[in-house]
């Protein structure tokens, strides 16, 4: 670890909401209530991708904030993380986790173990993950300007893949086909 960063537990930095699954009766497709996050269904593509409205519950009970971290917990889906691009309910399958000063910081970190938080699940056939598994997950925190710096940085290379990749699509897409 680099001088001045420090180890801290994520919710020492983070405010974690577990999600809970309002009564299925109150479900609804019509948009009728909050719009509801259970999981990936409800994700767009990427880690850093914007959830999008699927269903909805008249009976909301756990709630996220535009701009949560959205974590699954459960299932063979632990770990996948989106976006919140709303407010919303969140169901028993996901968390969402809320920086207390920087969230693409949070956003980076979580993404960059994935692989750690699905092993944090107990449970052989349904991976299940406690609220003091998640809390006690330890981040590497530099001060907020290295983080802002580190962020910047990441978010150019993931811009700068993206693109090629959109150019790679296209150009195989023009390429005509031999046979």
């Amino acid at each position: 670890m680099k001088p001045g960063w420090q180890a801290r537990r994520l919710s020492d930095v983070c405010e974690i909401i577990m999600g809970t699954s309002p009564p299925g009766e109150t479900y609804n497709t019509t948009g009728q209530g909050v719009p509801l996050i259970n999981g990936p269904v409800e994700f767009s593509p990427g880690s850093f991708g914007k959830t999008v409205r699927t269903k909805f519950t008249t009976a909301p009970n756990k709630l996220c904030k535009e701009n949560d971290l959205i974590l699954c917990v459960r299932g063979s889906t632990t770990g996948k993380m989106n976006i919140a691009g709303f407010d919303a309910c969140i169901g028993r399958g996901v968390a969402a986790i809320r920086a207390k000063e920087y969230q693409p910081w949070i956003n980076h970190f979580i993404s960059s173990k994935t692989e750690d938080i699905y092993r944090l699940g107990t449970g052989a056939t349904f991976p299940n993950i406690s609220t003091p598994a998640l809390a006690a997950l330890t981040l590497f925190m530099p001060p907020l300007s290295e983080q802002r710096r580190i962020v910047g940085i990441l978010d150019e290379a993931f811009e700068g893949l993206a693109t090629a990749k959109a150019n790679a699509e296209q150009n195989l897409q023009k390429r005509p086909c031999s046979v």
